[in-house]
């Protein structure tokens, strides 16, 4: 059950450079999947029951923040530019994997006395890969390639794993899972499980997915935040690892389909958490909601602790749980499949 995940967690995926990754989730889901579909834009689609005039699209993002090289220093050196929402304060002092055309270099991030004593940003991180001439670094890597934190996954505890990654390859390994099981069960409704591109940077994947599929409802997998220690100290209330999974409420959210998901959550022994959302939930369900006349659009989130580090923490029960419950709400999609407040 394992190795697919960790072989994603392995592979670098940064946002516009997923295309290594994609090619795992085909690798890992071809003999299971009735029929797999993919974009100019690198998006993978993993579909059973395709016959089905009834679709459900199961999204999670396959792209990962990180860095890319933005100029070539005469002392060999190089600047680099965020690509996503990164931690600058995380990366000084940290080992890094650069991803170029044909293979992998290793380097790190260095800083200078004074790095630690303000706030930094992106435009102050280099990178140094131990070559102390531009000509020298410009034969190794070029502006353009990619960077990541060289951090591998680590198993904390039974249930518990750590990685740079999990959001949202968490995510994706969640969706392929529930595809897998249902297929066990259902033959009835089209599952089409979508490893989304780019939604750290444009989320055009999910644009591009939920125009292609034209689904009559989706589910969103991605993760949220476990501030639970701050929170304690009297900041906002946060999702808690190891509570459940993370039932978005809220204003772009469909309240039939929220019922529909308390009552596989019920059926299923499974405890949930309530997140409220306003105006937007800054995940791939903000493009697939607003998707021509509407989706009926439901999120569901995996509690993280120290997202965007080189250390993400993880509840494997959170995982499994969250499983169970998309392949619940499919089995109840057989027979209720209203999610218009004016029909009963």
């Amino acid at each position: 059950m394992r190795k697919f995940l960790y072989e994603m967690l392995e592979t670098a995926s940064v946002s516009g450079n997923e295309i290594n990754l994609q090619k795992i989730v085909i690798k890992h889901m071809k003999d299971i999947s009735d029929k797999i579909i993919t974009d100019h834009a690198g998006d993978v689609i993993c579909v059973i029951n395709p016959e089905s005039k009834f679709k459900i699209l199961l999204a999670a993002h396959s792209d990962e923040i990180g860095l890319t090289i933005v100029d070539i220093l005469e002392d060999g050196r190089a600047l680099v530019r965020e690509v996503g929402s990164i931690k600058a304060g995380v990366y000084p002092g940290h080992k890094v994997r650069i991803i170029t055309k044909n293979k992998e270099v290793f380097g790190v991030i260095g800083f200078d006395q004074n790095t630690f004593k303000t706030e930094i940003s992106d435009k102050d991180l280099i990178l140094d890969i131990g070559v102390y001439s531009k000509k020298e670094t410009e034969k190794i890597i070029n502006v353009g390639d990619f960077v990541i934190l060289d951090s591998n996954y680590r198993e904390l505890n039974k249930n518990v794993i750590s990685s740079r990654a999990l959001d949202d390859k968490i995510g994706i390994f969640s969706i392929m899972e529930a595809l897998k099981r249902s297929k066990l069960i259902n033959d009835e409704i089209g599952v089409y499980a979508a490893s989304t591109v780019g939604e750290e940077t444009t989320k055009a994947g999910a644009t591009f997915v939920s125009n292609l599929i034209k689904p009559d409802c989706a589910i969103i997998v991605d993760v949220t935040y476990d501030n639970s220690v701050m929170a304690s100290k009297g900041n906002r209330e946060s999702a808690k690892n190891g509570k459940g999974p993370v039932l978005s409420i809220g204003t772009v959210i469909n309240k039939e389909f929220v019922e529909k998901a308390k009552k596989a959550a019920k059926n299923k022994n499974i405890d949930l958490q309530i997140a409220t959302e306003v105006y937007r939930t800054y995940t791939d369900l903000d493009k697939i909601y607003f998707n021509e006349t509407g989706i009926p659009s439901l999120l569901l989130s995996i509690p993280l602790r120290y997202m965007h580090s080189s250390a993400e923490l993880v509840d494997l029960q959170d995982v499994e749980d969250i499983i169970v419950l998309i392949t619940e709400i499919i089995e109840i999609l057989k027979t209720d499949r209203n999610f218009n407040p004016f029909e009963e």
